[in-house]
């Protein structure tokens, strides 16, 4: 029960983070998805079943938040969350490589498979201009910005297993 307030707490302080503090620390347009390294850190130490409901809760805030439709985003983080789950198999507390590649992997993927969906089949076609426009800035935001979150993400997920007994 701990667990799933604490994780509500980082969800929310994450999306607060990506909607408020960083609009205003926008590069290139583009601000870091830190929801969705909440997600990958998530899906690193506790595997696919808590990175899909995490995931869920995060794309319908996402959803209601900003976007026109209900549902898609939250299906994107799913799907990424679910991707990034097998990862728990090899989980290493000091490994900050694995998740730092994840975050790369699920950035790309969330934005391509959003621009897919959402731009490419309504007939914008530009496909080379949103990957060097906003895609690639926002890999590399997000990427710079989880190597400063990521431990953090990582070191309350280190004290619940302490206060819950496993470390």
């Amino acid at each position: 029960m701990v667990r799933i307030f604490v994780y509500s707490v980082l969800l929310l302080f994450s999306f607060l983070l990506q909607s408020s503090a960083f609009s205003f620390l926008r590069i290139s347009g583009v601000v870091p998805n830190v929801m969705l390294i909440l997600l990958i850190a998530v899906a690193y130490a506790k595997g696919q079943i808590a990175a899909v409901i995490l995931g869920f809760f995060a794309g319908l805030l996402t959803d209601l938040w900003f976007a026109d439709t209900v549902g898609f985003c939250s299906i994107l983080y799913m799907f990424i969350g679910f991707l990034a789950g097998y990862s728990n198999k090899i989980y290493e507390k000091r490994d900050y490589i694995t998740p730092l590649l994840m975050v790369t992997a699920g950035e790309f993927l969330y934005s391509f498979l959003y621009f897919v969906f959402l731009f490419l089949l309504r007939g914008r076609l530009d496909i080379g201009n949103y990957m060097i426009s906003t895609i690639l800035p926002r890999i590399m935001y997000t990427l710079i910005t989880s190597i400063a979150l990521y431990p953090l993400f990582l070191g309350v997920h280190c004290l619940l297993e302490k206060l819950e007994g496993r470390d």
